[in-house]
């Protein structure tokens, strides 16, 4: 799996890093370095402590999670380099903080590491996309937002940006074709100096919103090419805010948290600005994440209600154009594309994933009833770098419980 070495997956408290190893990790962990490892450990559990957020509130009726245990320790399958891998040992080379299994509508297996419980809130990072792409299919399923539409309708104040004349539907793709590196690898990289307005005050004073407005090349044509980009995302955010004029807090609480049953709150981290970060904001706990799951894998219903209209899932297990995906540059996704936010692959079983930077996943198989809900602080930041391992460890999950 990993040529490149990597530092052991150390839980706190760290003994031994610098002078002041024997102080507590919230006295060491600071704004500066909270993202990088190993403060990150820590950091991924209370970024609602470091960051200002906003509380998105939890169901008076929670729902409540059918158990039937399985026993996984005694798989194993191949990691990357076809070397064989314990399931302990993928938990941790992984820098795993919480992996729960759910299948055919109960949970079977829960684990937690790294100081993570039950109710801790973890940092989601991209996984935000994608609750936000379904808010925006349930808009357009109702007839509040026309994907047809043009960005600058909605925004205005994106009018002289690279945005001007791009779709909703394209923003929701990623189509839109705007210029922006999002290499985490690469120190110089675009994306480095867009988080400024996310995490630093004194670089991004103006937020995300003036960030964007910044942002005027173009790599292509608008509906020519699929590039993944973090920013696109915040422009949807503020696509759904001036659509509804309503927060995004009070969106995805009232349209997805609390019909879900969702029984702990949740919390949207702000920019420098002060508003919700669409792209990378959202805190929950992995439980929640299992409810949602759960909401998905039923088709949009949760009990004898129905939350979500049947044909705002439909319209993103579609997929986007595969050809646009093929030529992006995913080699450890085949069979895949993108939709309204999502990862969809199309071989097999079918999933649609929702994934954030070190390590988060929600992936879906309705075809086989499947989902997974991990959370994690790996050293590196893209989750291609473990896209091999977590596919062939789902395939082994789902053989085990098979």
């Amino acid at each position: 799996m990993n040529r490149m070495k990597l530092p052991p997956p150390l839980d706190w408290p760290i003994a031994g890093i610098g002078p002041d190893a024997d102080v507590p990790p919230e006295l060491r962990v600071t704004r500066d370095n909270w993202r990088t490892y190993p403060y990150s450990r820590w950091a991924f559990q209370h970024a609602r402590e470091l960051v200002p957020s906003r509380v998105i509130r939890r169901s008076s009726t929670p729902r409540e999670l059918e158990e039937a245990w399985r026993d996984l320790s005694g798989i194993s399958f191949p990691d990357a380099e076809g070397r064989l891998v314990r399931w302990d040992e993928f938990l941790e080379r992984t820098y795993t903080d919480a992996f729960l299994v759910l299948h055919r509508g109960a949970l079977v297996y829960e684990h937690y590491a790294n100081g993570m419980t039950a109710e801790t809130p973890h940092l989601l990072f991209s996984i935000t996309k994608s609750f936000f792409g379904l808010l925006a299919e349930i808009l357009i399923v109702q007839g509040v937002l026309d994907p047809d539409s043009a960005v600058e309708q909605h925004v205005p104040e994106l009018g002289a940006s690279g945005f001007a004349g791009c779709t909703v539907r394209q923003i929701l793709d990623m189509t839109d074709g705007v210029a922006f590196d999002e290499n985490y690898a690469d120190p110089d990289a675009e994306v480095h100096r867009y988080s400024a307005a996310y995490w630093t005050p004194q670089a991004g004073f103006g937020g995300v919103f003036e960030a964007l407005k910044g942002l005027t090349r173009r790599a292509a044509p608008p509906g020519a090419q699929f590039r993944y980009r973090t920013p696109v995302a915040d422009v949807l955010g503020w696509i759904l805010l001036r659509a509804t004029g309503q927060s995004l807090t009070k969106l995805l609480g009232d349209r997805i948290w609390r019909p879900a049953g969702c029984a702990d709150n949740a919390q949207i981290l702000l920019d420098t600005a002060g508003h919700e970060i669409a792209g990378a904001g959202l805190n929950a706990t992995a439980r929640d994440l299992a409810r949602v799951a759960l909401m998905l894998l039923d088709g949009g219903w949760v009990d004898d209600r129905l939350v979500i209209p049947p044909v705002a899932l439909d319209n993103i297990a579609i997929g986007g154009d595969r050809g646009l995906f093929d030529a992006s540059g995913f080699p450890t996704r085949p069979g895949g594309s993108y939709r309204s936010q999502w990862w969809v692959n199309h071989e097999g079983y079918g999933s649609l994933s929702a994934l954030g930077v070190f390590g988060q996943r929600l992936y879906l198989e309705p075809g086989s009833g499947l989902a997974v809900i991990r959370t994690g602080s790996h050293p590196v930041a893209s989750n291609s770098f473990t896209d091999v391992i977590h596919a062939n460890a789902f395939d082994a999950i789902r053989e085990a419980l098979a």
